[in-house]
């Protein structure tokens, strides 16, 4: 992969992580308001932010 390859790569997953993050405050700010809310939503996305932390990590060890 080349250099500008890696760049974008990286950019899209701070751009997921961004748009997960924002995701996650909606989803606890319907939980501590009573709203229906389905639970394993959050937790999927406290995953999904972890795997692509994980993957940002690996790709720059490499």
């Amino acid at each position: 992969m080349t250099n500008k390859q890696k760049e974008s790569i990286q950019a899209d997953l701070d751009q997921n992580i961004i748009k997960l993050k924002k995701e996650l405050v909606f989803l606890r700010i319907k939980k501590v308001t009573k709203q229906k809310t389905k639970p394993h939503l959050i937790r999927k996305t406290k995953n999904r932010i972890s795997q692509i932390r994980t993957i940002k990590t690996i790709n720059k060890l490499q």
